[in-house]
């Protein structure tokens, strides 16, 4: 098996390489955000406390709008609970950004000095990427593809209720 495409900066092997590298780093980074969640928190308890959340920042903004400011008072108990729980939830994502940013690295040294092709990607009727910069975008919409759809695998992203 030869792995010369691996290296070509031509269309569409640039696309793919690109497009899997980007899956591979998703993949590893939800999996060890959920390792993280588990770890430091519990994946229940991490539910609950997104909830909670949620249901008190739509407290607030209801209490914003309603530009009531006895409320408003009222509601900085609740608002502090809700500072600490986003404190909570926020702590493994600290530890997710510092790992994180080896993945740049990944892109930055490797993906975006190796393949400068003139045609990385080309999405019909919304954009043409080229060069560096259309590396980096590439990778950011395979990434963000990814990211969202290994969140709900994992079950990481709390679900609306309806």
């Amino acid at each position: 098996m030869t792995w010369e495409w691996l290296f070509s900066t031509e269309p569409p092997n640039v696309t793919l390489v690109i497009f899997f590298t980007a899956l591979i780093i998703s993949l590893i980074n939800s999996g060890v955000y959920r390792l993280l969640i588990s770890k430091m928190i519990g994946i229940k308890e991490y539910r609950r406390l997104q909830k909670e959340l949620r249901r008190l920042q739509a407290e607030f903004r209801q209490i914003l709008r309603s530009k009531d400011q006895k409320a408003l008072e009222k509601f900085e108990k609740k608002r502090r609970k809700m500072l600490q729980i986003q404190g909570k939830i926020m702590k493994p994502q600290g530890y997710l950004y510092i790992l994180s940013f080896s993945y740049i690295l990944v892109w930055w040294l490797f993906l975006g000095n190796f393949y400068t092709a003139e045609t990385v990607a080309i999405i019909p009727g919304i954009a043409y990427l080229s060069g560096y910069w259309g590396v980096a975008g590439w990778y950011f919409l395979c990434s963000i593809l990814f990211g969202t759809i290994f969140y709900r695998i994992l079950g990481i992203t709390a679900e609306e209720e309806e």
